[in-house]
């Protein structure tokens, strides 16, 4: 996963630039210009970028597990 991609997860995931920005202390225009590959982050960004996506994935995949339930007899 590369910057940009871990900035369109997050935002289909529902966070917005703004909130991106906030958690990697950098301004929104930042996050955008990332996003549409004007900009090349700064290793540190970018693999800030991609953690944050992971987490958010791996979030979001533990919200998603099944609930299992015991079966019922009729």
């Amino acid at each position: 996963m590369n910057p940009s991609d871990a900035i369109a997860s997050l935002v289909a995931g529902g966070m917005t630039e703004q909130a991106i920005a906030v958690e990697l202390n950098v301004n929104q225009t930042t996050i955008n210009r990332i996003r549409r590959q004007v900009v090349t982050p700064s290793y540190e960004t970018g693999k800030a970028l991609v953690d944050l996506a992971v987490k958010a994935e791996r979030k979001a995949a533990r919200r998603k597990k099944p609930v299992l339930t015991p079966a019922t007899t009729a």
